[in-house]
């Protein structure tokens, strides 16, 4: 026994040195004291700055984004730059339903380069949500940017021109970028866009190591492969399908290539109030810092006027790999061709077709087992805590449920794994696997060519173990039984750093993606159970393996509490609709919140035409006090008649503390042709006669004294304008609670401690 079982330890240590190497990556750099040479990045310098970019919610638009902005431009002036507020007036992305208008102002400011040949663009946001410090989101990146330009200054110059935008506006949406697109649009710069490169800087929440998560453009996988960061064309390629944006997105959208970076542990205070600078890890300002400024340093000494091929890169132990992208698909037909091949060849060599047939036959089901574990268990955490649900999957204790939801999947291997080797050996199991990963090469590298490595070459190097295990390994030997889960090494190194890199992106909610992925890798590594013949022994485990991980989501759903430092998200509103006086108190959680849940007296309800913003959702609510409170007002209305069309002009005005309006207007008889929005141009549409408020626009940071709207409409009668503010905190004296130390309002932008006042106009 001892003897069958060295092969199996000895395998096991590969594997483990593997697993070790690739995580490596996933390792934030230690902090630099503010006493490091001024050539070094230090996020003690970084954090030092804080101060006076992250100390209180500094939304577009306040006087506090003001205080921020002025601090900005005197760091900038004292580092030796000119820097530039540019104040504009910007439409979201045309795509955006609904559009989102906004005044900005963005910081602009130029290191010339001795001999450029285009520019590197480098970008953060200097807004926050209005709930927020925003000392990660993006205060963190601001700081680490002006320590950037400190080194870039003090260093020889770069050949290209650097370039430092702080962006204004961004979670509103990305209208500081957009203004900066439109604003260079026909002037100075006729230059070819791609010959800018942005460095854009970002964070979605306090820790965690730094991920380049998405190339723009073609070219940079130098770049990355000097700034170290930890890098995948898998999160690009998801990424690409999912609503999510950056500012990168609209210099993208406009031509510019450039580099998405961003740490995203500790997503649980995430757009809220505890995204301060006590909670910022410094560990991961620091890797941010030395990893933007070596991409800064390659790209200032490159030749931007050339680009190069498209490519899938991902990190492999301490470097990037990249290849270009005309090779995914041959690679992945290859490898699936490979799986017959193999078949035929090993035939006469102890390989059963029939075996390897019959595991990749009923593998799927544990794949579909996989994603179930992920989406029931959500489902019944979400029935046992209603409160995990308020934070959309976003857990402070994340890992102990995904060790949970881990253990119950590890036993359905076992359970698969032991009925497949009824009629199957361990190395026709681990073909029968290694197929699955040929096909969903194969399907990547046409529908996701981004992500097809991850399958590509477990597949191929795996197929290729296995010829050589049947070529010179006897089949009575005990390396035998084991080396199908050598065929995992690659799988290790690969798939395991995008496991691990999921799951806090992801959250609880959506952790079916990362568990289906864990069952691949899982599967490759099942013949360990050779050394261990008893089959009592393994049903035990295997049921011990159930229990624990059942035990681990029962005991962590029923005693996970919460503290000053990990607050409980709760969520309410007010909402008082000045046409009739009603007020209402609205909720997305339940009547189990405390100290808001006594507030819910009401049956969830919908208010998609009462409260258009809040449209889509039973809210949970219940009668408030009316307050007196300034409402939306509408000044300078008139309206002109023309071949039956008719333009409105009307000045809107919003309560003085609104941080944004949204203006709706009654689609039921009327069709609205267009818009213009403070000179900003937004399109029209149809009518709607089944939804009274089909269209609509959001204006972010309205200006004190109004935005001035013209609207072409045709239709019969006058046009009602449904308009709602939004502000930050309840009312006085109609019993608001205030959240005690361990609880804190849920992630903005949701219904969380902000008062809607909503006032109908027909004009």
């Amino acid at each position: 026994m001892l003897r069958k079982r060295i092969p199996a330890l000895a395998a096991l240590l590969l594997l483990l040195l593997t697993a070790v190497a690739a995580m490596l990556p996933l390792r934030t750099a230690d902090p630099r004291p503010a006493s490091a040479p001024a050539g070094d990045f230090s996020a003690a310098r970084a954090v030092a700055r804080l101060g006076g970019i992250a100390k209180v919610p500094h939304p577009a638009g306040s006087a506090a984004q003001s205080d921020v902005r002025d601090y900005l431009v005197g760091e900038l002036r004292k580092l030796g730059l000119r820097p530039e507020v540019q104040t504009r007036v910007a439409p979201s992305r045309a795509d955006d339903i609904p559009a989102i208008v906004g005044s900005v102002s963005n910081i602009h400011a130029t290191i010339p380069g001795k001999n450029s040949t285009g520019r590197v663009l480098v970008v953060a946001h200097y807004d926050s949500v209005p709930i927020a410090p925003g000392a990660a989101d993006d205060g963190s990146n601001v700081a680490a940017i002006l320590e950037i330009v400190r080194i870039l200054k003090v260093g020889p110059q770069l050949r290209n021109d650097v370039e430092v935008l702080f962006t204004d506006g961004e979670e509103q949406g990305l209208l500081g970028a957009q203004a900066f697109v439109d604003a260079e649009a026909g002037t100075r710069r006729n230059t070819d866009p791609r010959q800018t490169v942005v460095v854009n800087m970002e964070s979605r929440g306090p820790s965690g190591p730094v991920v380049m998560f998405q190339m723009a453009g073609t070219g940079l996988a130098p770049a990355v492969r000097a700034s170290g960061a930890l890098t995948t064309s898998f999160s690009a390629a998801i990424y690409d399908q999912l609503p999510n944006d950056t500012d990168l997105t609209v210099f993208d959208e406009a031509g510019m290539r450039g580099l998405n970076f961003a740490f995203m542990d500790g997503s649980a205070h995430y757009h809220t109030a505890h995204d301060d600078i006590a909670r910022l890890d410094p560990a991961s300002v620091q890797d941010m810092g030395e990893t933007a400024l070596a991409a800064v340093r390659h790209l200032g000494g490159s030749d931007l006027s050339r680009s190069g091929p498209d490519a899938t890169y991902f990190s492999l132990f301490a470097t990037v790999v990249s290849y270009p992208a005309w090779l995914v698909l041959p690679l992945a037909v290859v490898t699936l061709l490979g799986v017959p091949l193999l078949l035929w060849f090993g035939r006469r060599r102890g390989l059963s077709p029939a075996g390897a047939g019959r595991a990749a036959m009923t593998f799927p089901l544990t794949l579909i087992g996989a994603a179930g574990i992920g989406l029931v268990g959500w489902w019944a955490l979400g029935l046992a805590r209603p409160d995990f649900v308020l934070s959309e999957g976003s857990m402070f204790h994340l890992g102990r449920y995904a060790w949970g939801e881990a253990l119950l999947l590890l036993a359905l291997l076992v359970a698969w794994y032991r009925w497949a080797r009824r009629k199957a050996s361990p190395l026709d199991i681990v073909v029968g696997v290694l197929g699955w990963f040929a096909l969903l090469a194969v399907v990547c590298a046409v529908l996701l060519p981004g992500a097809a490595y991850l399958f590509t070459w477990p597949a191929l190097i795996g197929l290729a173990s296995v010829a050589m295990t049947l070529r010179f390994i006897p089949a009575d030997s005990p390396w035998r039984a084991v080396a199908g889960a050598v065929t995992a090494v690659p799988a290790v190194a690969l798939v395991l750093p995008v496991v691990l890199l999921l799951l806090p992106a992801l959250g609880l909610s959506l952790t079916a993606a990362p568990l289906v992925l864990m069952a691949l890798l899982a599967a490759l590594l099942l013949s360990f159970l050779e050394p261990f013949p008893e089959r009592r022994a393994v049903t035990a485990g295997m049921l011990a393996v159930a229990v624990a991980g059942a035990g681990t989501l029962g005991v962590g759903t029923a005693l996970d509490g919460y503290s000053a430092d990990e607050p409980r998200p709760v969520s309410l509103g007010y909402v008082l609709e000045s046409d009739t006086g009603k007020a209402t108190w609205v909720s997305l959680g339940d009547s189990s919140q405390p100290a808001v849940g006594e507030l819910l007296t009401g049956e969830p309800a919908r208010y998609d035409d009462r409260i258009p913003p809040l449209a889509g959702i039973a809210l949970s609510n219940g009668a408030a006090k009316a307050a007196r409170l300034e409402t939306p007002r509408a000044k300078n209305a008139s309206a002109t008649e023309a071949d039956g069309i008719r333009t409105i002009r009307v000045r809107i005005q919003a309560p003085a503390n609104a941080h944004s309006i949204d203006i709706h207007a009654g689609t039921g008889d009327h069709q609205i042709l267009d818009a213009t929005v403070e000179g900003a141009k937004l399109a029209g549409g149809p009518k709607h006669p089944q939804d009274d408020w089909e269209w609509s626009f959001s204006y972010a940071a309205p200006p004190a004294d109004g935005i001035e709207v013209v609207i072409r409409t045709r239709g019969k009668g006058s046009l009602p304008l449904r308009v709602v503010s939004t502000a930050v905190g309840l009312p006085d004296g109609v019993g608001a609670p205030a959240p005690d130390a361990d609880r804190s309002w849920a992630s903005w932008p949701s219904v969380a401690g902000q008062t809607f006042v909503v006032r109908t106009f027909r004009l």
